[in-house]
């Protein structure tokens, strides 16, 4: 839930700090915990100023996570579950997001304990690194970007497979 709890702020934070009507990235997220194992994840990203947000992981596994009006759907294939939460349930931590601050060339915000490092360039995102509440060493790399386009609402309409447990959180 925190990696949850942060991709919703980010995306949150992309409308709040730039004028960004809409996004779709690749990226490469890398979680190093503090034995110094490294997870690589690929996927992509896609993003509306109406607060919906759709991660799609590829690889090593398949994960979706919608964010929609009011809630979050994350689908796993490899355990054929899909989990619905309110995000009445996840902080909203938008205001805070809004107060973070430019330095260097990054934008720097401050949520829930934890510290974030965005990196800009061409007024685009192109890294964000924090460590989490566990003492992971999160870094997610964006590139491919293309803003401001039209997303159709297909891109953020989820479907149940046929056999998934449900899940609510």
């Amino acid at each position: 839930m925190k990696h949850i709890l942060f991709l919703f702020s980010f995306s949150m934070l992309l409308f709040a700090k730039f004028n960004i009507t809409s996004i779709k990235s690749d990226f490469i997220q890398t979680i190093t915990n503090d034995q110094n194992q490294t997870i690589i994840y690929h996927g992509k990203f896609y993003a509306r100023d109406d607060n919906d947000a759709l991660w799609v992981y590829n690889k090593p596994i398949k994960k979706l996570l919608y964010f929609l009006q009011g809630k979050v759907v994350i689908i796993e294939p490899n355990l054929e579950q899909v989990i619905f939460s309110k995000l009445e349930k996840i902080p909203k931590i938008l205001n805070i997001l809004k107060k973070a601050k430019h330095k260097d060339g990054k934008l720097i915000a401050i949520c829930c304990g934890n510290t974030y490092y965005i990196k800009i360039e061409d007024n685009k995102i192109k890294t964000v690194k924090y460590l989490d509440k566990i003492g992971n060493k999160v870094t997610i790399k964006f590139y491919n970007e293309d803003i401001n386009l039209i997303l159709s609402n297909d891109i953020f309409k989820y479907k149940i497979p046929e056999g998934y447990d449900i899940l609510e959180n």
